[in-house]
């Protein structure tokens, strides 16, 4: 019980996988953000986010979000004031360490995203500025009995969606992984646990309540033997590999190693996926997310929209002035969505023709197929 318990507390990450102020959860930029998918605080944790701005030339600011496990804002304790939220400042070469607590005697977990005022683009991109990593310790009467640190990386939209995470199971060793969804639409996760020789062992995680469809905010942290109850992970001596796909954006995946009370982070590998990909587009608040979007020739475009908002193919000049005539021969959906193909390279515009007034409009950029 205490192993996960243990694994409960201490599975965490930041992203590598998920446009300029483009929306996943609750509104919130991914592209370029940092990512904190999973904290946990009471119960004997201390925890400390890192984030550094090592380079000389320029002031960074930004916002810590919290949330739970559920997506809502969390509540943490800093410097003895109950927040969902803290504003930072990361003077040029500086380097900010934040202490969140809870007062609650049991552990509860949740994860963050720090986001980064000011403009998102051109060469000197403040958010590619901004480094971090989280820290966790585990006390029982005053003695430190297990700790971890974990770089984070930073999410990048339109990346790969299929992650690898090596999985070791033995008598004393498992292995766990930390899932957020920290999009906007409800994720759809497929699970792959394969052998030392790459050999697939089960198809589909059979964990009861079922960990997907993931809803947007959610996170679930679980050993793999729980993603997979009933497999005997031959007997309890098994090497290899979990793979993780979903088709939406806002995947973040960690895994962790537990031996007794040492923990230890382990790495996750984007997998290069072959084949044609379909990307998904989404509207918030009367803007498509991601407004702009980088495809290769073959791959589909899914736009899940709100019933009032549609998609139709303009020309350039119709797109720069936030016009809505439709461009002769172009792609379109119907109210609330559909999915188009895109085979040819190029750029293309497109609105939502009733509020392509307001500028809800975007562009994707077609290149040579890979």
């Amino acid at each position: 019980m205490k192993r996960v318990l243990f694994l409960g507390l201490l599975c965490v990450w930041g992203v590598s996988t998920a446009l300029v102020a483009q929306g996943g959860h609750m509104g919130h930029p991914l592209d370029k953000n940092l990512i904190f998918p999973h904290f946990v605080l009471g119960g004997g944790v201390q925890t400390q986010i890192i984030l550094m701005n090592p380079q000389p030339g320029r002031d960074l600011t930004g916002t810590l979000f919290f949330f739970g496990q559920d997506g809502t804002p969390f509540q943490v304790v800093n410097n003895g004031q109950s927040v969902t939220q803290l504003s930072v400042s990361l003077p040029a070469e500086a380097i900010q360490f934040v202490n969140v607590s809870s007062t609650s005697q049991d552990a509860i977990g949740g994860w963050a995203l720090f986001e980064v005022s000011g403009p998102g683009q051109g060469q000197d991109d403040p958010r590619t500025r901004v480094f971090g990593s989280v820290t966790f310790q585990l006390t029982e009467a005053n003695n430190v009995v297990g700790a971890v640190g974990v770089v984070a990386g930073r999410y990048e939209l339109g990346a790969n969606r299929t992650v690898a995470v090596p999985v070791v199971v033995t008598g004393t060793t498992n292995t766990g992984v930390a899932l957020v969804n920290a999009g906007s639409a409800p994720m759809t996760l497929t699970f792959q646990l394969k052998n030392e020789q790459g050999v697939v062992v089960q198809q589909a995680a059979t964990i009861t309540p079922a960990i997907s469809p993931l809803a947007p905010g959610n996170q679930a942290a679980v050993f793999v033997t729980e993603l997979f109850e009933g497999f005997d992970f031959n007997n309890g001596d098994f090497r290899g590999t979990l793979t993780v796909s979903t088709q939406q954006e806002g995947l973040v995946v960690t895994g962790l190693l537990q031996t007794g009370a040492l923990l230890t982070s382990i790495p996750v590998v984007l997998v290069r996926t072959q084949g044609p990909q379909t990307q998904t587009v989404t509207d918030v608040n009367f803007t498509f997310s991601p407004a702009e979007l980088t495809i290769n020739a073959g791959d589909s475009v899914q736009w899940q929209l709100a019933n009032i908002h549609n998609v139709v193919e303009v020309t350039e000049q119709t797109w720069n002035g936030n016009g809505s005539t439709a461009k002769a021969g172009g792609f379109s959906t119907g109210l609330g969505g559909g999915t188009a193909k895109f085979d040819n390279p190029g750029t293309y515009f497109y609105v939502c023709s009733p509020h392509a007034f307001q500028g809800m409009k975007g562009k994707i950029t077609v290149n040579p197929a890979q």
